[in-house]
């Protein structure tokens, strides 16, 4: 008997970052794919200003079957994509959530131009070796501010997700950091009660980038969720 092929994971960044975020997963790279969103890293062509947007940008690139992974407005993107494209399998939601509201306090800096340095450090757990700290604020350099205004923007916006996830048959996993301060406290509980069927794993020492922050823990999980595929 044949052994089946699993889904390929489809790793797609958050907010004004890159590709490079998955740097923890490149071990991964046989079986995945990394995107640079529309206006961020590599990727010259124009921003796109609705999740439903980017949705559709990356929906035009998938031609196999995957597991999208998803790191937060990369998990609105990936709610969009499971509930729309019959090549989506499956659905990981890295430090994401079906509702992604942004304090109008961040916007108003961000609308000036500047970058909240509260905002940074809450992005990281108090645990985050200053080695990492230190490539985190380089990798700030990828993109412009504006670029993480209009994403941050996208993800206020963005209305649909909890209709979305409510409806969805598919498996779905959400990883969270025990110490992610940018979703909302009671996201597991409010998303495995929306729907039952939902698979989380929490680990410890790990705050918003619990990819980055914990990569063997992360990749050990998607990977179990992946396995478990049939």
């Amino acid at each position: 008997m044949e052994k089946a092929i699993r889904p390929t994971f489809l790793f797609i960044h958050g907010a004004g970052g890159s590709f490079t975020k998955w740097r923890g997963q490149k071990g991964l790279e046989h079986s995945a794919k990394f995107v640079d969103l529309p206006g961020h890293g590599e990727n010259r062509e124009g921003l796109k200003s609705t999740i439903e947007e980017y949705a559709d940008w990356v929906a035009e690139r998938i031609d196999e079957d995957v597991i999208v992974v998803g790191h937060s407005m990369g998990g609105l993107i990936g709610i969009e994509l499971a509930s729309n494209h019959d090549k989506v399998k499956g659905l990981v939601l890295a430090g994401s959530h079906y509702r992604l509201p942004v304090n109008p306090m961040v916007l108003d800096e961000l609308a000036k131009g500047s970058f909240p340095e509260k905002f940074f450090y809450a992005s990281y757990s108090r645990q985050t070796p200053k080695e990492l700290i230190d490539e985190e604020r380089e990798e700030l350099k990828i993109n412009p501010v504006s670029v993480r205004k209009n994403d941050l923007e996208a993800c206020d916006q963005y209305i649909k997700g909890e209709e979305a996830v409510q409806s969805l048959k598919k498996p779905i996993l959400a990883v969270y950091g025990t110490e992610d301060r940018l979703i909302p406290k009671d996201a597991e509980e409010k998303l495995t009660s929306l729907n039952p069927k939902i698979q989380t794993v929490v680990i410890p020492d790990a705050g918003h980038y619990v990819m980055l922050e914990q990569p063997e823990k992360f990749n050990q999980a998607i990977i179990t969720f992946r396995d478990s595929f049939q």
